[in-house]
């Protein structure tokens, strides 16, 4: 019986040995699921650490870029201006930007009004700082602007409180490539001004090629403003009113006394009496008006000038010829050569 009592223990031993051997696989089993598990849990959160650093890294970079400058020499000293300027703001020359696909945050609200050819270029986003000569700095600090052009040094000490500014004047050059050239150094958009310019130039020679079979070699021309009737502003070669479009872009030749009295002497227009508007009357008359009321009632003088006989005379939107900057003078000038060789007045 004592050996059969030890045989029975000895029994009840060894499965008291087997179970704690299951016992201890099993705790080791789902020790090692758990820790396989914490380790995957890592692994997959550890991509989103990663990619968090890069989206930190790639923020850094285009911050830095954004914050890189660069020096302009100006007629009034050396300016350090944004290598990438994003928000600019111009108090007149709203068509050499618009030229470079740049839409100002802030222009002048008499380049606004009277720039009807810009209006397709610009949006919302342009607000007006006020008219020229009454502009708001306080509306241009409110646009939070990293550029400001200006055509007058005298305002550049009070623009420079507001951002860095640079005075753009259009004197300097002599055409509309070195124009855009200067605008494009500004902006640092130089590849869009030689694209722009190469555009420009097929643009103009189509114009030209339109109106060839059409005006006689010999004729002459003028640019009328007849808003008012005290008197008449016969237009130049250069400045508002149509003259770049005319002359410099069509290359039509110029009434002999408008050559002589403003276009040699560097002058923009002249003011002439009716008494002697037919003296700078030429063959083809661009006759200048507001576009705006009833229509005008011109003095009998006018009746008698031969382009009005002729029925020569073609009349022009005061709001969309006042500009004079490239891109309102190339399409000033595709719309002359649209009139000339269709519809007469």
């Amino acid at each position: 019986m004592f050996k059969r009592n030890i045989k029975r223990s000895g029994s009840w031993l060894l499965m008291l040995c087997m179970l704690l051997f299951l016992a201890a696989c099993s705790s080791e089993g789902a020790n090692s699921t758990s820790t396989n598990e914490v380790k995957e849990e890592q692994t997959s959160e550890q991509p989103a650490e990663q990619k968090t650093a890069e989206q930190k890294t790639d923020d850094q970079q285009t911050e830095k870029e954004a914050n890189k400058t660069r020096i302009i020499s100006t007629v009034t000293g050396d300016v350090e201006v944004p290598t990438h300027p994003e928000r600019v703001i111009v108090d007149w020359d709203l068509g050499h930007v618009l030229a470079l696909g740049v839409e100002p945050v802030g222009a002048s609200k008499t380049i606004l009004e009277y720039g009807r050819f810009l209006e397709p270029y610009v949006t919302d986003q342009t607000q007006d700082i006020g008219g020229d000569g009454q502009v708001s700095v306080e509306k241009m600090l409110a646009l939070n602007p990293d550029l400001i052009i200006t055509w007058d040094p005298k305002m550049v000490e009070q623009y420079s409180k507001v951002a860095p500014t640079v005075v753009y004047d259009t004197a300097k050059y002599d055409n509309i490539h070195e124009e855009i050239t200067a605008m494009g150094e500004i902006l640092n958009r130089q590849k869009e001004a030689e694209e722009w310019l190469s555009s420009f130039d097929k643009r103009v020679e189509a114009a030209k090629e339109k109106i060839k079979g059409v005006i006689p070699e010999d004729a002459t021309f003028s640019i009328i403003d007849v808003a008012t009737t005290k008197s008449t502003i016969v237009v130049g070669e250069s400045g508002e009113r149509g003259g770049d479009a005319l002359y410099q872009i069509l290359g039509v030749t110029p009434q002999p006394r408008v050559k002589s009295d403003i276009i040699d002497k560097g002058e923009i227009r002249l003011d002439v009496s009716w008494e002697k508007v037919g003296d700078y009357a030429g063959d083809y008359v661009f006759m200048v008006r507001n576009g705006e009321g009833s229509e005008l009632e011109l003095p009998s003088v006018w009746n008698s000038l031969d382009a009005v006989k002729n029925k020569r005379v073609y009349e022009l939107d005061m709001k969309k010829y006042f500009t004079s900057d490239p891109l309102s003078a190339l399409l000033q000038a595709e719309e002359m050569a649209a009139l000339l060789t269709g519809g007469q007045k």
